[in-house]
C-alpha cells in the first residue's frame, strides 16, 4: 500500500475491484443525500402546508363575520327590548287612566307607533338571528376544513420526518462503511478514483462487460478496446466515453 496520495496510474486488480464496491457506496450515499434534498423541499407538504394558511385565513374570516353576526342579532334584541319596555311602561299609563284625556289620547297615538316600531326591530332581529345562523355553520365548516387541512399536513410532516429518520440512519451507516473500505485501498488509488468521480457526475469506476462500460452504457469501439485488452492487468484504464476508471474482469 502506497503512502502518498499522488494519484496512480497502477493498481492491483484486486484493489480495482474495491473501486466497484467504493463506488457502490458512493452511489448509496449520493442518492441518500439527495433523498434527504427530496424529504426537505417535499412539494406535497410544501402544498399541504399552503392549505392550511388559506384554511386557517378562511377560518379566521368566518370567525369575524360570525363575531359581527352575533353582535347584530345582541344590538336588534336591545332595541326590540327598548321599544318593549317603552309600551309596556305607557300601556300601564294609559290602563291607569293617568293624564289629561290630551295626554291619555297622546299615549294611545304612541303605542301605535311604538307597536310598528316594534314589528320592524323584531323582524330585524329575526333576520339578524337567521344571518346569525348561517354565520355559525359557516364557521363551523371553515373549522372542520381547517382541521381537516391542519391533519393532513401532520400526516405528510410525520411520514416524511420517519423516512428522514430511516435515510439519515441509512446514510451514516454507508459513511461508517465507506470510510473502512477507503482505509483499505491505496492513497494514490484512492486519490484517483475521487479525481475522476469529481469530474464526472459521481461515476469514479464501472465495470467493463463484454466491450460495454456500465459507466456510459455505451459499446466501446473495437480499437479502444483492442488497446483496453492490451493494457497490463494493473494498469488503470478508462471509459472513453465517461471518463471513469473501467475495472476489468479477471480470472480466477
Amino acid at each position: 500500500m502506497t503512502d502518498s496520495a499522488t494519484p496512480a496510474s497502477t493498481a492491483s486488480p484486486a484493489d480495482q475491484l474495491r473501486l466497484l464496491d467504493l463506488q457502490a457506496l458512493d452511489s448509496a450515499l449520493d442518492q441518500a443525500r439527495t433523498r434527504m434534498q427530496q424529504l426537505r423541499q417535499d412539494p406535497v407538504y410544501r402544498q399541504l402546508q399552503q392549505a392550511v394558511a388559506e384554511r386557517q385565513a378562511e377560518a379566521e374570516q368566518a370567525a369575524t363575520v360570525l363575531a359581527d353576526a352575533r353582535a347584530a342579532v345582541a344590538a336588534a334584541d336591545q332595541e326590540v327590548s327598548a321599544v318593549r319596555a317603552h309600551r309596556e311602561r305607557n300601556q300601564k299609563r294609559l290602563d291607569a287612566g293617568e293624564g289629561s284625556a290630551r295626554d291619555l289620547e297622546r299615549m294611545m297615538h304612541e303605542l301605535s307607533t311604538l307597536a310598528e316600531l316594534q314589528d320592524r326591530h323584531e323582524e330585524a332581529e329575526l333576520e339578524a338571528m337567521d344571518a346569525a345562523e348561517q354565520a355559525e355553520t359557516a364557521e363551523a365548516e371553515a373549522r372542520r376544513l381547517l382541521a381537516e387541512a391542519q391533519a393532513a399536513a401532520q400526516d405528510r410532516g410525520a411520514a416524511l420526518k420517519a423516512e428522514a429518520t430511516e435515510v439519515s440512519a441509512r446514510g451514516n451507516e454507508l459513511t461508517r462503511d465507506r470510510a473502512a473500505l477507503a482505509a483499505t485501498l491505496p492513497a494514490g488509488l484512492l486519490a484517483r478514483y475521487e479525481k475522476v468521480r469529481a469530474r464526472n457526475g459521481g461515476i469514479g469506476a464501472a465495470r467493463l462487460v463484454g466491450n460495454h462500460s456500465e459507466a456510459s452504457g455505451m459499446p466501446i469501439s473495437p480499437a479502444d478496446l483492442a488497446q483496453i485488452e492490451q493494457a497490463p492487468a494493473d494498469t488503470l484504464v478508462y471509459c472513453p466515453d465517461s471518463g471513469a476508471i473501467l475495472v476489468r474482469a479477471t480470472e480466477g
